[in-house]
């Protein structure tokens, strides 16, 4: 793999990296926001329940229970999706270190190697 294809893959990685942690995490704020209020629905649901006793404020709080649990699914989706996004800006940033470290060092080398060149007299003209 050439320089230029891992500086390109690594600088697209750790892009495309980023721009998912940013999404993911624009998803889990609304995600707890509309957890938050479907909590406060249950909660009304539930004490409905308890001063009637009629059961559909029971059945109420358990379709609020329910989408709970949808809200909390999709909102660990969420943080795996940002877990493996830092993941791959993380691998993208030392992708691009690597390709600097590795073009530094063919530097160095094609400086040895024409100094040693001109010690031997057979420098290029």
């Amino acid at each position: 793999m050439s320089l230029r294809t891992l500086t390109l893959v690594s600088l697209l990685a750790l892009l495309l990296g980023l721009g998912v942690v940013g999404r993911a995490t624009w998803r889990i704020r609304a995600l707890e926001a509309e957890s938050a209020g479907l909590a406060r629905t249950g909660r009304a649901a539930g004490d409905s329940f308890v001063a009637t006793l009629q059961g559909e404020h029971a059945v109420r709080q358990f379709q609020a229970f329910d989408r709970r649990r949808a809200v909390a699914l999709a909102r660990a989706a969420a943080r795996r999706d940002r877990l493996l996004a830092l993941l791959l800006a993380a691998a993208g940033g030392v992708g691009l270190a690597a390709a600097a470290a590795f073009r530094r060092m063919a530097r160095e080398l094609e400086e040895e190697r024409r100094l040693l060149a001109e010690e031997r007299g057979d420098a290029p003209r």
